[in-house]
């Protein structure tokens, strides 16, 4: 029935790349392909594969991760048969490859013309044996039989390798969250026996074959076995979400987070970008990481890492990095570590630090400001969670539970709710934001302040972006302009000023305000002692969306 399955869908596939593929007129000789996945242990994502004179670009649907190659990175290109689909194998010159699913025959020619390189034709083996030679050539392990290529899997997947008696080595690898969401099989681990007189990998006195391969793998895939090479550990770090308390330890190519129940590897390929939030009205900063592909927690799968620092917490760290390492990460990330010592507030040292040794783009939000000038967000709620909206340069940003990453380009229009003329909703002291997204899913976030109703206009005016019931919007605001003008003249009547009845309503909102804040401060004593009130409801989780 699986393999049935898979036919069903390779075919759906196929048929839905002829029928996106297609040549891109005045484009400088573009040409796209749809529906191509993107090869991995896991689940492989589809996208949007675009080809150009100057390399190519792959995309994942609905936004997330992009690859682009340029024709100078690219060594050599390989087209493969896979049941009824070709595979393409793109082999850059650092040793490293990427391989596509979901080409058609007849595409082949088109991929001939636009790589220098050409593309050779290398015949799979398809006989079943489970024998054959195993080698590490550039940064693949690859296993063959008479010859021909059985399978190959990136250094760079593989989490952990081990003995397992005398001849056999387990190898685990990463697992692709993604792949489970669609309860998809994923590729976890792999035994492999290594005969003693093997002739690859030869035995010392001390040393079996299977050990002198094992070896081999550890230093090929640059895997941390010991303490030592932690470059910084953070003990009793927050973690909003998924919630917890973990100690923070960042090796030199993924970060760990250890917990009491639960341990996470993150390695930093998968972080796409670290986001700085700061709260409004509480002492507390949010330091985000977007992941993709997400990890996960049971049946929950988290695209975003939320961990939570205090404003008036500072800290100084010295990195434990050699200088040979120092000047790798600097090579590869463009001197994110300009030293090795960093202080500062506990937030910002730990979002340099992640920019340093994953060479993610910090975005911190700037343009919008709050009616009271104090913040960069709003609160409002999200189904039946409280938690704030922060309008971004290129998105909206809900945090949370559950975290939300909504970018502009994915958005197709916004809709301001109870904002109409009607009695009702001129007393209504808050309005709702709809936001609709170009797959047809729709975000409603409740309860924002009316004083907020003016900047966040302005602000999504200034984005142009498409408001359904502006004209609603613009006559609603002028309804409150020329009542605001009538109560004033009705005030000047009585004796009274306009500046008096301003300073009123300010001292009933600073009221509110303060009130607001004892329940914040309160909040963040309960956290103080363990978790805050919203992490003890059960953790759920938006990955269509948030990625």
């Amino acid at each position: 029935p699986r393999r049935g399955a898979a036919r069903a869908a390779s075919g759906e596939r196929s048929r839905s790349a002829i029928a996106m593929a297609a040549e891109v007129a005045g484009g400088g000789g573009v040409h796209q392909f749809g529906s191509i996945c993107l090869a991995s242990t896991g689940s492989a994502p589809q996208g949007t594969f675009k080809l150009e004179t100057k390399g190519f670009t792959w995309r994942k649907q609905g936004g997330g991760k992009t690859i682009e190659v340029s024709s100078s990175e690219i060594r050599d290109a390989f087209w493969s048969r896979s049941g009824r689909e070709f595979i393409l194998t793109v082999k850059k010159n650092d040793g490293s490859q990427i391989s596509f699913v979901g080409f058609r025959e007849r595409d082949l020619e088109e991929l001939r013309s636009r790589f220098d390189s050409g593309v050779r034709v290398l015949e799979l083996s398809a006989d079943g044996r489970n024998w054959g030679d195993l080698e590490i050539v550039d940064k693949q392990l690859v296993f063959e039989s008479e010859g021909k290529k059985c399978f190959e899997v990136a250094m760079k997947d593989i989490t952990q390798a081990s003995l397992q008696g005398k001849n056999e080595v387990a190898v685990e690898f990463q697992t692709d969250d993604t792949g489970t969401a669609t309860k998809e099989d994923a590729l976890v681990e792999m035994t492999f026996y290594v005969p003693p007189d093997s002739s690859t990998y030869f035995a010392e006195e001390d040393k079996t074959s299977a050990k002198v391969f094992l070896d081999s793998v550890l230093e090929k895939a640059d895997l941390v076995t010991s303490s030592d090479d932690v470059i910084l550990s953070m003990p009793e770090v927050a973690v909003v979400v998924p919630r917890g308390r973990y100690e923070c330890q960042l090796h030199m190519n993924f970060l760990k987070l250890v917990g009491q129940s639960q341990d996470f590897k993150i390695r930093y390929t998968n972080i796409m970008r670290v986001f700085v939030l700061p709260k409004v009205h509480q002492p507390q900063t949010l330091v985000v990481l977007s992941l993709d592909p997400p990890i996960r927690k049971g049946q929950t799968f988290y695209p975003h890492v939320l961990f939570q620092f205090h404003n008036d917490e500072e800290t100084e760290v010295h990195l434990n990095l050699s200088e040979e390492n120092l000047e790798k990460k600097n090579k590869q990330n463009g001197n994110g570590i300009p030293d090795r010592n960093f202080s500062g507030a506990s937030s910002d040292v730990f979002a340099k630090v992640v920019r340093g040794l994953a060479g993610a783009k910090i975005s911190r939000p700037q343009k919008f400001k709050n009616s009271s000038g104090e913040g960069h967000c709003v609160r409002c709620s999200y189904k039946s969670d409280d938690g704030y909206l922060f309008p971004l340069e290129k998105a909206f940003f809900y945090v949370q539970k559950p975290p939300i990453l909504i970018l502009f380009d994915d958005i197709s229009s916004v809709e301001f709710a109870r904002q109409s003329m009607s009695q009702y909703s001129a007393a209504a002291k808050t309005f709702d934001l709809v936001v609709k997204t170009n797959s047809d899913q729709e975000y409603l976030f409740r309860s924002i302040q009316k004083q907020e109703w003016q900047n966040m206009f302005t602000f999504i005016q200034e984005r142009d972006l498409k408001i359904e019931n502006l004209k609603q919007v613009q006559q609603s605001m002028n309804a409150a302009g020329g009542r605001a003008a009538a109560q004033a003249a009705v005030n000047l009547d009585d004796g009274g000023s306009e500046d008096d009845e301003d300073s009123d309503e300010d001292e009933d909102f600073k009221e509110s305000e303060d009130e607001s804040e004892d329940d914040d401060d309160s909040s963040d004593n309960d956290e103080s002692g363990g978790d805050d009130d919203d992490d003890s409801d059960d953790d759920d989780s938006d990955s269509d969306s948030d990625s």
